[in-house]
């Protein structure tokens, strides 16, 4: 009872500890600043500067992110940090911000934590937290994976007195496990009208494919391998093929034009909403809303999908995308989607048409500019 206590209890809130040290350092930083009569004033034009490592800044996530950030705000306000592995992070952050007048600062969890110590992660942490606040910045976190705790609590640290935190969990039921109420989710893949516009062409080539075809794209781990080859077995169990491809996480990644393609030339696209099974993740039981719920629709493909918590604010199970149970229940599914042309056509028209208007309207940095208030970017 006294373990199982301390594991679901008290493990997953011992974030809140670092968090209130940096309030408490960052509200004493303020005074000192008040005092002094060196106050911090903001221009009249919003700059924005994305953090990535150098592999971040090839994947698709941060090729978004910048490019539905320029859209969003004229392209010359929207900064770059690649940040190198062989220097310093925190003297690469600070002669972005003393080169360029950064007022917000996207900060990502995952970006410095190639050190071994297990420390050092949220020492870095509280470094840019003092950096940041310091320059007046505010700070816009990126939070992917809430459920892993050190980039939980990386993520308190850095938005301790100001600033959101975007996770792709609903608040309502992980916001008990988080420090502060600036949580913003479960929210969509940032997604850029550019590359809507390319999806577009890559569907108005797509041929029709006899039987329709179901696919699997992404990265792999449990308990999604499990789930995804026990689809795989029942299909095969039909005559029907479904096509997992899949890489391990951390692994190379295809092309984007090839991962784009494989998403727009199918016609049924089966994902999962499981967290990972790692030592560090709390309350596992909660789906996350993956970046696949966005792309697949607007690739013009049949989402299946798990039903995830607050998912109904953006896409409504039924209507544009398939909900499934369990992986029997998807079999079930797919199969009867692989064969029924006209229903699974409504749907995809359906779910490719909400995804161009939340596309359109900037949906991403909208809902960030609601959160933060005075501190928006527009």
């Amino acid at each position: 009872m006294i373990k199982k206590f301390y594991k679901h209890t008290i493990l997953p809130r011992l974030c809140f500890i670092p968090y209130y040290v940096a309030k408490v350092m960052l509200l004493a930083l303020s005074a000192v600043y008040w005092l002094s009569g060196s106050r911090f004033k903001r221009g009249a034009d919003s700059h924005l500067c994305i953090e990535a490592g150098v592999k971040g800044w090839e994947s698709i996530e941060f090729k978004e992110l910048y490019q539905s950030a320029c859209e969003y705000l004229p392209s010359e306000n929207v900064h770059c940090l690649i940040v190198q592995p062989d220097k310093d992070y925190l003297k690469q952050i600070n002669e972005i911000l003393r080169s360029t007048p950064i007022t917000h600062y996207l900060y990502d969890p995952r970006t410095d934590n190639s050190q071994v110590a297990l420390w050092r992660p949220l020492w870095q942490s509280f470094r840019v937290a003092m950096l940041l606040h310091k320059q007046g910045v505010v700070p816009i976190v990126l939070l992917t994976d809430l459920a892993v705790r050190s980039w939980r609590t990386q993520a308190a640290v850095v938005s301790a007195c100001r600033g959101v935190v975007v996770c792709f969990m609903s608040p309502r039921r992980i916001g008990s496990i988080f420090p502060h109420r600036r949580l913003l989710g479960p929210s969509l893949m940032p997604f850029s009208v550019r590359t809507m516009q390319m999806l577009d062409g890559l569907i108005e080539r797509r041929q029709k494919n006899e039987p329709a075809t179901a696919l699997f794209a992404g990265s792999l781990y449990e308990p999604r391998t499990t789930k995804l080859e026990q689809i795989r077995s029942g299909l095969a169990s039909r005559g029907l093929v479904f096509d997992i491809k899949g890489r391990p996480m951390g692994s190379a990644r295809v092309t984007d034009v090839e991962y784009w393609s494989r998403l727009c030339y199918s016609d049924i696209v089966v994902t999962t909403a499981d967290q990972a099974i790692q030592r560090e993740n709390d309350w596992n039981h909660i789906h996350h809303l993956v970046y696949r719920y966005m792309e697949v629709l607007a690739c013009g493909a049949l989402l299946v999908a798990q039903d995830v918590p607050s998912v109904r604010r953006y896409f409504t199970p039924g209507v544009h995308f398939v909900s499934y149970e369990s992986a029997e229940n998807a079999v079930e599914i797919i199969a009867h989607y692989i064969y029924n042309d006209v229903e699974r056509l409504k749907i995809v028209q359906q779910g490719k048409s909400r995804a161009n208007k939340l596309i359109t309207s900037r949906i991403f940095w909208m809902l960030i500019d609601s959160s933060l208030g005075i501190d928006s970017l527009l």
